[in-house]
């Protein structure tokens, strides 16, 4: 009797696990190769031949000095708004942004802009010393400021992080836990809860399939 429920055991556990296991390997090979979409407006999946390419942009990084689209010409780079004082979301995906920077060190096709969404109190002074307190690589990855106007026009224009308009004024704010994946040729390919680490983690995937 004891063999007979060793065998039934063995075999329900089978039965069980194996579907599972075979699950577990397809999702894992899914998401390992499945291609990446396109995106535009309202985070919303499109055609390749229908994308808008981020436009070009200048603002003023962490040391004072201006930080154009030329920094991520060419490149795989993420981008997320943010503001110093926030102690809610921003740090949880603040802390994400530096796990990104961790599985890429160095790594020269992956760039990284953090932009505030509060320019009055992050002055570059504040910004740098930021950047010093986590240990940011800034030849990698920036902190940005500019006119509140600039900031938020390109969150909503070129990023499309917000599907509300907005003017920028003094009542306007974007609070966004999105980060924003775009490709070597400035295509938006991906937007991810950065307090989220499996959706972090998912974005790592994600830059090494354009990294190849």
């Amino acid at each position: 009797m004891k063999n007979k429920r060793k065998v039934y055991i063995w075999f329900v556990t089978l039965v069980v696990c194996v579907p599972l296991l075979a699950f577990t390997v397809v999702r894992y090979v899914e998401s390992n190769h499945k291609l990446l979409p396109y995106y535009g407006e309202n985070f919303s999946e499109i055609n390749e031949k229908d994308s808008k390419k981020v436009g070009v942009f200048e603002f003023t990084n962490q040391d004072g000095k201006s930080l154009s689209s030329k920094f991520v010409e060419g490149k795989i780079w993420v981008a997320c708004y943010f503001f110093t004082t926030c102690p809610t979301i921003c740090p949880k995906m603040m802390a994400g942004m530096g796990d990104i920077q961790h599985a890429f060190p160095n790594n020269d096709q992956l760039k990284m802009i953090s932009f505030t969404v509060d320019p009055d109190k992050d002055k570059t002074e504040v910004l740098k010393q930021y950047a010093s307190v986590r240990n940011m690589n800034t030849a990698q990855w920036n902190l940005v400021t500019g006119t509140k106007k600039d900031l938020y026009k390109f969150a909503r224009k070129e990023l499309t992080l917000l599907a509300t308009d907005g003017d920028g004024g003094p009542q306007d704010f974007i609070h966004s836990d999105r980060l924003v994946l775009i490709d070597q040729n400035s295509y938006i390919r991906g937007y991810y809860d950065g307090t989220a680490p499996a959706e972090v983690q998912q974005l790592i995937i994600d830059i090494k399939k354009l990294i190849k």
